[in-house]
């Protein structure tokens, strides 16, 4: 896209009739890009009819302010969550029913219907087509399996993470008043699994680690009879991630989780004296480890320079260089199908510092080109 600064420059070379045609055109560019965008277009819809409902007070105004509003929010929050490298599948329509209590209904392959009444409030309807949106879409062949405290304690974080995309500080307020507070505080089995689910989210790993994990199990055990092992083993991936997402600085923590279902391991790069001292080599000797372990998928966990040891500004430039340097290597000694790449994001670490990372996701293949002894601790 051109810039002003760029388009100035054009006028003063060419003249102003060129430099009209020019912006004519990116005006032109910009229309059509919100024009083929089915999200973004409501989004402007909504500004409007909230217009025209403000000058005329007219109900059909007012419901289609609304309606647009909504859904464009919604949907577009749903866009800018990472839920691996892809985001929450489905997308939200309204239906309008006066005088009854809100509902949802799936009426076709990637769609939701949400009937709304107008008359309840902005935040509330917001709220039930996030909650709409996340139990339609997430934990999709396993809510059979899972136990109200656990599944209850996903969905909430699901909905909040989707409710602070949309960034309305009102709807957060109304969903933890009228929601998510009075769910966690039911039981102290909610509290405890809610509270392992907040800092796995913290930490960056929730919709990255965690949720993928669930998707690929829920594609192992379709068509398996349930039984009580199912949730024990989803349970003790949760329980696997919480020890992770809790280490302390420099804690050696399990970093394999091996199951009926789920076998799968995590590489953490983050300590630079470690990566400068001792090189890649012992990177690389720990995910060969993990492919003679047949793990289905295989986790690396970079921390940028926020989180690594004090250092000069050149160690970290050889620190950078060095993590860069075992990326290529991982794609030139192994056989794996990269799921997503240095996905980068930024959390909260445990003393509440914001870091940044990234997280990369290998499937192996398992036509291992690269053969170390196999012990590792990484």
């Amino acid at each position: 896209m051109l810039g002003w600064t760029a388009i100035a420059d054009f006028v003063t070379d060419y003249g102003w009739l060129w430099g009209i045609i020019i912006v004519a055109l990116v005006i032109i560019i910009c229309l059509v890009r919100i024009i083929l965008d089915e999200d973004r277009s409501a989004a402007w819809r909504s500004r409007i009819y909230g217009a025209a409902y403000r000058v005329s007070g007219r109900s059909a105004a007012e419901k289609k302010y609304i309606e647009n509003d909504i859904s464009s929010r919604i949907n577009l929050a749903r866009r800018s969550m990472p839920f691996g490298q892809e985001y929450l599948p489905k997308a939200l329509k309204i239906e309008w029913v006066e005088g009854t209590e809100g509902q949802t209904a799936n009426i076709k392959e990637g769609e939701i219907v949400v009937r709304l009444d107008p008359a309840e409030s902005q935040e509330k309807n917001v709220v039930l087509l996030a909650d709409a949106l996340v139990r339609q879409t997430s934990l999709i062949g396993i809510r059979h399996i899972l136990r109200e405290p656990l599944e209850l304690s996903m969905d909430l974080n699901l909905i909040k993470n989707l409710l602070t995309e949309i960034g309305d500080r009102r709807m957060l307020d109304w969903f933890f008043r009228e929601e998510y507070t009075p769910y966690v505080d039911k039981s102290a089995e909610i509290r405890e699994w809610n509270g392992k689910i907040v800092e796995i989210d913290e930490r960056g790993l929730f919709t990255r680690l965690l949720l993928v994990e669930l998707d690929d199990y829920s594609k192992n055990v379709v068509g398996k009879p349930y039984s009580p092992e199912m949730f024990e083993e989803i349970a003790g991936l949760v329980n696997f991630l919480h020890r992770i997402a809790t280490r302390g600085y420099r804690e050696k923590v399990p970093l394999d989780y091996t199951s009926r279902n789920i076998n799968i391991g995590v590489l953490i790069v983050g300590e630079m004296g470690k990566v400068l001292y001792s090189g890649i080599e012992p990177y690389i000797d720990a995910f060969a480890y993990r492919t003679r372990k047949q793990v289905t998928s295989i986790y690396v966990i970079q921390y940028d320079k926020d989180l690594v040891d004090a250092a000069t500004a050149q160690e970290y430039v050889a620190y950078v260089a060095t993590t860069d340097m075992l990326r290529q290597k991982i794609e030139q000694k192994f056989q794996t199908r990269k799921d997503f790449e240095q996905l980068k994001y930024t959390y909260t670490d445990p003393w509440g510092n914001k870091r940044k990372a990234r997280i990369s996701r290998y499937i192996p293949e398992y036509g291992l080109t690269y053969s170390p002894p196999i012990a590792s601790s990484v």
